[in-house]
């Protein structure tokens, strides 16, 4: 597995081997505390919800607000991958289109809960998170939930180092695993330690377990899959879709990527193409998504702020502002234009509040940018 160009401060990694030029990599791995103790009692929640916004809508009871709210985040970075202690009191949650829009993350989140409990509602009804079991988030799909007192160990890794290894890309969004299940038990194991002899790894150290932890994370998404999870789960099935993805993403700026085009250009019928990509809503559908998803990652990273919106449009594979408009709009429920208008407020409030340590808000969106 090769995770390329995603690590923490800009260390570059080849075929799973890091490019050691300097002592740098043996210091200690990134580590940051966000603490609300650390401010005045009646600016603390507010605070929070400031910060974790980053990833969700966070809602607490009045009553829980008082001067004695506590809220961290505990984090540390493992090559291209942030693992995260957080505790606070009961919460509703919520992940939206505008959040979506406005954070620009396409990861996945494996979440465990060390103390308290999880429920979220599903078109069946309402379900729990069994104890000591994991939850996989998709964080490029919507999620409502609510929470008990917790804490809980969060493993973020971005998409393009996971998606690759996966049977089934899609419907993993909300997806449950058991103590009982013998590699999620793995995984939890695996997060916990990690976990505890984080301070005592080096990043060097931290970026050669990188693929080890992702490998794990896919064994235990692609286990325990029921029937219709296994249907297409075959090598050469995998093979034509890796090839054909990435194909879509280094031409996604070509106006002319169509069905036609990809399927000519990469050596399949246009039937097998449609049949590739039936579980993520057509390819049509696929390419689309991939252009808004880039559009928005360089509308919410301050270093494109220089770059017109025609220009993100452009390098995004549509030829005018006004079909790129009305396209952004219709996915994430708000215009370009407030998308960066509202990440550079953002940004300019977090340089200013030097009293905690929010240094994890931006870890977390530079794993993708």
């Amino acid at each position: 597995m090769n995770v390329g160009k995603y690590c923490s401060r800009g260390i570059k990694l080849s075929n799973n081997v890091a490019v050691n030029n300097s002592d740098e990599y043996l210091h200690p791995v990134p580590h940051a505390v966000f603490d609300v103790s650390e401010v005045l009692p009646k600016e603390r929640y507010d605070i929070w919800r400031d910060s974790i916004s980053c990833i969700f809508t966070a809602d607490a009871h009045k009553d829980q607000r008082s001067l004695d709210f506590s809220a961290s985040v505990d984090a540390h970075m493992f090559g291209p991958l942030m693992l995260a202690r957080s505790n606070s009191c009961a919460h509703e949650w919520a992940r939206d289109s505008v959040t979506m829009a406005r954070d620009g993350m396409d990861h996945y989140m494996i979440q465990l809960f060390e103390n308290g409990c999880m429920q979220w509602e599903t078109e069946t009804g309402t379900v729990d998170l069994p104890n000591k079991g994991l939850i996989v988030f998709d964080l490029a799909q919507k999620v409502q939930s609510k929470t008990t007192n917790f804490q809980n160990l969060s493993l973020i890794v971005p998409r393009d180092l996971l998606d690759n290894s996966l049977t089934k890309q899609t419907n993993q969004h909300l997806r449950v695993f058991s103590e009982k299940e013998p590699i999620a038990a793995l995984l939890r194991d695996h997060m916990l330690s990690l976990k505890r002899l984080a301070s005592q790894f080096n990043i060097q150290e931290s970026i050669d377990i990188a693929p080890a932890s992702i490998g794990l994370v896919a064994a235990c998404l692609n286990s325990s899959v029921d029937p219709e999870r296994k249907e297409q789960a075959n090598g050469v099935f995998m093979a034509q879709l890796t090839i054909i993805r990435r194909y879509i993403e280094s031409n996604l700026s070509n106006p002319g990527l169509s069905a036609n085009w990809i399927a000519q250009n990469v050596g399949v019928s246009r039937s097998k193409l449609y049949q590739i990509f039936e579980n993520f809503g057509g390819v049509g559908n696929y390419v689309r998504d991939r252009r808004l998803r880039r559009a928005m990652m360089s509308l919410v990273d301050n270093r494109s702020n220089h770059r017109s919106i025609y220009d993100i449009a452009l390098a995004s594979g549509y030829t005018s502002d006004a079909a790129f408009s009305r396209a952004f709009r219709v996915k994430f429920g708000c215009s370009p234009k407030d998308v960066r208008a509202d990440s550079a407020l953002m940004y300019s409030y977090k340089e200013q509040d030097r009293r905690v340590d929010r240094r994890y808000e931006q870890w977390i969106r530079h794993l993708t940018l």
